[in-house]
């Protein structure tokens, strides 16, 4: 499987060509591409010629992900080419963050977990927890799929937003078959700290005794 960049990318607060600042309400242009787009060497210039100088002046060349998130205000949006390779692109409206955003490491749930997972050093060795979980936030209208696409060695990707914070997650699908799916669940509860309740087992009952013999052979009165 191809190495995958898997961290979050969170909506921008102001256009990414114009740098205007978005306003509550404004409609947010969003898309993902590939970074080695020419419309990302545009808009990162100035930062890959930094980049590019402190390379040749021997530093070590830093990591880039595979794709970008770009947001845009309508008007800039409009004026982009026609032919610009898009993995995926939606509009939505932009919503400030929270003055006081909440910790999401302050409770153990499902979607801190998928963020640490997705952030940890390993994400690839938790590919079926990642995507059940993904799916569970789906279904709680915690994020929203937005596109589904195929990584250079043809692993389907699942492009996912928040619908609160705008974050993008990129989450591969393991095509884990549905007999594989109690096993994952059972390692999701376990790194949440969930333990399944034992079923009570049926105490043992004393073997039924036949009722001694009435003297004569009779069991009973007559």
């Amino acid at each position: 499987m191809a190495t995958i960049d898997w961290n979050l990318r969170s909506r921008a607060h102001a256009c990414m060509k114009c740098a205007a600042p978005f306003e509550a309400g404004a409609a947010v242009r969003t898309a993902v591409l590939p970074f080695e787009a020419p419309l990302v060497a545009e808009l990162f210039a100035e930062k890959l010629a930094e980049e590019a100088a402190a390379v040749a002046a021997g530093a070590a060349p830093k990591p880039h992900p595979d794709y970008v998130r770009l947001d845009f205000c309508e008007s800039c949006w409009k004026a982009l080419p026609p032919d610009t390779p898009w993995i995926s692109a939606w509009r939505s409206v932009y919503e400030p963050p929270p003055a006081d955003p909440v910790d999401p490491v302050k409770k153990a749930d499902h979607e801190s977990l998928l963020r640490s997972l997705l952030e940890g050093p390993e994400p690839e060795n938790w590919l079926p927890e990642i995507y059940l979980l993904a799916i569970l936030l789906e279904r709680k209208r915690i994020l929203v799929e937005r596109r589904v696409t195929t990584a250079p060695d043809g692993t389907r990707v699942h492009i996912y937003e928040h619908r609160r914070s705008g974050d993008i997650l990129l989450v591969a699908d393991p095509a884990f078959t549905a007999d594989r799916i109690p096993e994952t669940q059972a390692r999701i509860e376990k790194l949440l700290g969930i333990e399944r309740p034992v079923a009570p087992s049926a105490a043992p009952q004393p073997d039924a005794q036949p009722a001694p013999a009435e003297p004569g052979g009779a069991t009973g009165p007559v």
